[in-house]
């Protein structure tokens, strides 16, 4: 995805309009999801929506929208992905094509949003009466439906919300920090950087934990926050509500402790813990003498990682590990995009 930074970035190099390309509805088996965008220009394009025969036809048509109407604003695509695309996605996507420049109003408040890190979304409506692109904050108490964009920006996942009464007519909410989950990592053993390695290219921020800073690499990516304390535990009573945690410190008393401590929070998302059966049996049997019941410690993932991928290498278990935090983060995502879908929120 082509974050708004890049675009922002592109767009105030050109001295001439531009057409922003976001993925809409994307239903069934599609190259890329709702909130994907890119930008083309007269004779450039940055940013992908999945390439093959659907970028082609989306950036010729961006190309007429820029020299054939100079009227128009925006263009609404509507793509099955069939044979005449000569794609066997089988799904179905429409694409909104609009024209953009460095001037637009609603960009110039998206730069000064990016440049003073405010958490906000860009809110796009398309109706009968056109297009509307506006930046909301977050706890904007002025704005209508908005618990529907504070639960979007604190997710960083876009939300389409249709109008099934009216046809072409929907609301998008793109935040504009679109990391799509905070992870905390107690470890900066060989399995943690291994798992850095994996997660740092995806649109999230990890907080890495060790009490040993020449265990962290000299270059770290920079949604990685080092930080290094000999008391974890303030890392754990100091963190957001409802996130993912993964625990595999060199010490395991200090595992117990972290873990304990995250269990008395009682609102982790996930709580992952490096280790065999043999440990998650010793580790509940202390845990219950402290007072944590069952419901408590099937809170715990012990061993960790998917299941049928048993390989030992520590690039191994990490691709295990993302691949199970991936797989926790989508089905919040998705139960919390179920609920938002069924707030009845009106826009227009």
């Amino acid at each position: 995805m082509t974050n708004w930074s890049n675009i922002v970035e592109q767009v105030n190099l050109l001295s001439e309009t531009a057409v922003l390309i976001t993925v809409g509805a994307a239903r069934g088996s599609t190259p890329r999801e709702t909130g994907t965008r890119m930008l083309v220009d007269g004779s450039k394009t940055h940013g992908t929506i999945g390439g093959g025969q659907l970028e082609y036809v989306a950036i010729d048509a961006a190309r007429k929208l820029l020299t054939e109407n100079d009227e128009a604003q925006f263009q609404l695509l509507k793509l099955p992905l069939g044979p005449e695309l000569a794609q066997c996605c089988g799904g179905y996507t429409e694409l909104l094509l609009s024209k953009i420049n460095k001037s637009d109003g609603w960009v110039t408040d998206l730069k000064q949003a990016l440049d003073d890190n405010l958490d906000a979304a860009i809110v796009t409506t398309l109706s009968n009466t056109g297009i509307n692109r506006t930046l909301q904050q977050l706890d904007d108490q002025t704005t209508t439906g908005q618990n529907t964009v504070n639960d979007c920006i604190r997710s960083g996942k876009p939300l389409l919300l249709e109008d099934q009464t009216k046809a072409d007519s929907f609301e998008l909410i793109e935040p504009l920090d679109e990391d799509r989950f905070t992870l905390t990592l107690f470890g900066a053993g060989h399995v943690g950087r291994a798992i850095i390695n994996v997660l740092a290219s995806l649109p999230c921020r990890i907080k890495w934990v060790d009490a040993r800073s020449e265990e962290f690499p000299k270059t770290i990516p920079s949604n990685i926050e080092k930080i290094v304390t000999p008391r974890p535990i303030d890392i754990v009573e100091n963190s957001d509500p409802a996130g993912l945690y993964l625990i595999m410190t060199h010490s395991h008393q200090l595992d117990f402790e972290i873990t304990a401590a995250l269990l008395r929070r009682a609102d982790a998302a996930y709580v992952g813990l490096i280790g065999s059966e043999t440990k998650r049996k010793r580790f509940f049997k202390r845990l219950n003498l402290q007072g944590f019941g069952d419901d408590k410690l099937s809170k715990i993932t012990c061993p960790i990682g998917v299941a049928h991928l048993t390989g030992k290498h520590p690039s191994e278990i990490a691709i295990s590990v993302a691949s199970e935090i991936l797989t926790v983060q989508q089905s919040l995502i998705s139960g919390k995009q179920h609920d938002l879908r069924n707030q009845g929120h009106k826009f227009g």
